[in-house]
C-alpha cells in the first residue's frame, strides 16, 4: 500500500498541482462509488484533479493551495455514506 501510495504521489506531482491529498474512503462498496466520490470533491472550488479507486479504497486529489482539507472530507461524506480521512499529503 506504501509503495502505491508514493507511486500516486510521485505521478500527480507531474502535474505542477499545489497540494495533493491521499484520503483513505470507508463507505465505498461498489462500482458507483468511487464515480459518486470524485463528482463530488470534483465541485469543490479549487480541486483540479480527482482519482478514485474502489480496490484500494482510496481517492487522490490535487487542489490548489488555498483548499482545506475539510471542504474535501465534507464533500466526501455529503456524496452518501462516506467517510474520508487523509493519510498522506505533499506539497508541490
Amino acid at each position: 500500500m506504501r509503495k502505491l501510495l508514493l507511486s500516486l504521489l510521485v505521478l500527480v506531482g507531474f502535474t505542477f498541482a499545489e497540494n495533493v491529498l491521499v484520503i483513505d474512503v470507508e463507505g465505498m462498496t461498489c462500482e458507483m462509488c468511487p464515480l459518486a466520490v470524485k463528482k463530488a470533491v470534483s465541485e469543490v472550488e479549487g480541486v483540479k484533479w480527482v482519482k478514485t479507486s474502489l480496490q484500494n479504497r482510496i481517492a487522490v486529489v490535487v487542489t490548489e493551495d488555498n483548499v482545506k482539507e475539510d471542504s474535501v472530507l465534507r464533500a466526501i461524506s455529503k456524496a452518501g455514506n462516506y467517510k474520508g480521512k487523509v493519510i498522506g499529503k505533499a506539497k508541490f
